[in-house]
């Protein structure tokens, strides 16, 4: 159970992504993408197969990463930074958790609860995600 002050924070910083404009993205050939930027490395990536169906989700917060895809369902990790005194070793990258981190998915839930996205995609990435009902059931610790 996150602490209010830890939910009141993430909450926040999902009201605070905003839709970069598509043009900016990079282009792939059968894949649609949308970005949702927000403050201290809180983003949403969503890809949509030439179909628009939705195939991958991640949402990156507090450096924490939520993941779904079509092929392995959902998943968690941690956002390893670049560090720029080993450039040609270090790369930032996502370490996936052996298993779906009950805390990372209670993070996202409070992080997409008043998340600036329109209702309906904000709908099918909490579904995907399994946050529809935790979102609606969350509990919050003083």
């Amino acid at each position: 159970m996150l602490a209010k002050h830890e939910h009141d924070l993430l909450a926040a910083r999902g009201a605070r992504l905003r839709e970069v404009r598509r043009e900016l993205l990079r282009q792939q050939p059968g894949i649609a993408q949308r970005w949702f930027q927000g403050p201290e490395g809180t983003d949403l990536f969503l890809w949509y197969d030439d179909r628009g169906g939705l195939v991958q989700i991640q949402l990156t917060f507090a450096r924490r990463a939520v993941e779904w895809t079509e092929a392995a369902g959902v998943s968690t990790g941690r956002l390893v930074s670049f560090d720029p005194l080993r450039p040609l070793s270090d790369q930032a990258r996502l370490v996936l958790d052996a298993s779906a981190d009950a805390q990372a998915l209670e993070q996202a839930g409070a992080v997409l609860e008043e998340a600036n996205v329109d209702p309906v995609t904000l709908a099918l990435v909490r579904s995907r995600l399994g946050l529809a009902a935790a979102v609606m059931n969350a509990e919050v610790q003083p």
